[in-house]
């Protein structure tokens, strides 16, 4: 049996499902597809013939399936295709939820948290009729499982979006799990996702305590904080995008979704070019100052001395300026040491990651799934649970994941280890909600 605790509700659906989905849907949403698809891959997609055009399953799934190594926007142009095939309706809602449930259940998952993000302005109404939707779909599907000897539990995470009124929905469902035993049962957390460069975990960290204070003052209602961070970083420096995992871990989010950055081998970035903001480059020396004694003691690092020469330079620069930061085999050892200073830092947390092998694979463009970083995390006591992230739109399975794992170096011993404790990681053990 497998705990399916990162995977995204509507990036469940395959493609044949999709396609049904949408070919009954009167008024698709093309506008949310095309220009990001034709951007992405450089093709023209016919909305008057897209169905007959894509009528053969087989051409259906390779527009639909994301199994190449690109960056996160093409990812996001071929999850525009769900977004833009989809009703959204609350009818539509709770048949997905049922069945996804159900489906997830004969893959012999017995617990899975799904994840389901509404519009950024969605009117109060409606995102709570839809929320309403899903759970109840999500209890159908937990009935009907039971009844095929199948049973699982699913449970719901909403995720916020990082820029526009996320403490406003958040506010909105605590209230509604006072007065709703659906929301409150059903509901177990919420988390960030999407597009990551621009929104630093700094600006959450006041969020984040503000729960952990509801939590604590609210046990019954509390949720868990999972967080994408580390999966995308073309904004930064890799140094940065390790620094924003650390911080996010410290913070106190209970799970972090994929944090590559934290221990994908630093060679990987030997010969690149980075750019970041001087304000970003500011965060990362006032770091490393800072804990200076604490990061040297893992390994070779900058001098301080040409650390606090730096300080000074940035300081005459606008934090708006844009550096270019070349990565040469010095900056490889130094990465290497200060991944290593804050996977130790976070082992001390409560953080837990989640190691999604396909969809890594293709969004964070390693070479294969041996350059994982999984085998690295666990060597540095880290907590981490396998998820499957968008199955329906990688095309594959929990059971295939695990595989991946295995191939990544992880061994089958430690792969039932990480099958057995994956359970102690959900959301409700995390949040408080539940206690040992």
């Amino acid at each position: 049996m497998y705990i399916d605790l990162h995977n995204h509700l509507y990036g469940c659906l395959p493609p044949e499902t999709l396609f049904r989905i949408g070919k009954k849907n009167p008024n698709p949403r093309w506008h949310l597809y095309l220009d990001s698809y034709e951007k992405a891959y450089g093709k023209k997609i016919r909305p008057s013939t897209f169905f007959e055009d894509y009528a053969d399953i087989k051409e259906f799934s390779q527009l639909y399936h994301f199994r190449e190594k690109a960056p996160f926007l093409h990812f996001q142009a071929k999850f525009n295709l769900i977004i833009a095939l989809v009703k959204f309706d609350e009818a539509e809602i709770a048949e997905v939820s049922h069945d996804v449930v159900f489906s997830n259940s004969l893959m012999d998952i017995s617990y899975a948290e799904y994840r389901l993000m509404f519009g950024k302005e969605e009117p109060k109404e409606s995102f709570y009729t839809k929320l309403m939707a899903s759970l109840e779909g999500l209890k159908k599907g937990e009935e009907s499982a039971k009844k095929a000897g199948k049973p699982i539990q699913g449970k719901l995470v909403m995720s916020l979006h990082r820029d526009l009124n996320f403490e406003r929905h958040y506010d909105w469902m605590k209230n509604w799990m006072e007065k709703e035993s659906l929301i409150r049962e059903g509901l177990v957390g919420i988390d960030f996702c999407h597009i990551e460069e621009g929104f630093p975990p700094k600006d959450k960290q006041s969020f984040f305590q503000a729960v952990h204070k509801d939590n604590k003052a609210e046990p019954n209602t509390a949720l868990s904080i999972l967080y994408h961070v580390g999966e995308s970083f073309r904004d930064k420096t890799p140094f940065s995008a390790v620094r924003w995992i650390l911080e996010s871990a410290e913070y106190g989010a209970h799970r972090l979704g994929h944090a590559l950055a934290l221990g994908i081998d630093s060679d990987y970035f030997l010969g690149e070019e980075r750019t970041e903001l001087v304000s970003e480059a500011k965060d990362q020396l006032e770091h490393e100052l800072m804990y200076y004694d604490e990061i040297t003691t893992y390994g070779p690092f900058y001098a301080k001395e040409d650390l606090e020469e730096k300080r000074k330079e940035y300081k005459t620069k606008p934090d708006n300026e844009i550096l270019t930061i070349p990565f040469d085999e010095t900056e490889s050892q130094y990465l290497h040491t200060f991944q290593n200073y804050a996977m130790s830092k976070i082992a001390k947390t409560n953080a837990v990651i989640e190691c999604c092998p396909s969809s890594n694979l293709y969004i964070g463009m390693l070479e294969s799934h041996i350059d994982h970083p999984i085998t690295r995390f666990l060597q540095n006591d880290l907590k981490i649970t396998i998820g499957s992230d968008d199955p329906g739109l990688f095309g594959t399975t929990m059971a295939e994941e695990y595989q991946h794992a295995h191939t990544a170096g992880i061994s089958e011993k430690d792969l039932e280890t990480i099958r057995s404790v994956s359970l102690d990681y959900r959301s409700t053990k995390l949040s408080g909600r539940e206690l040992d």
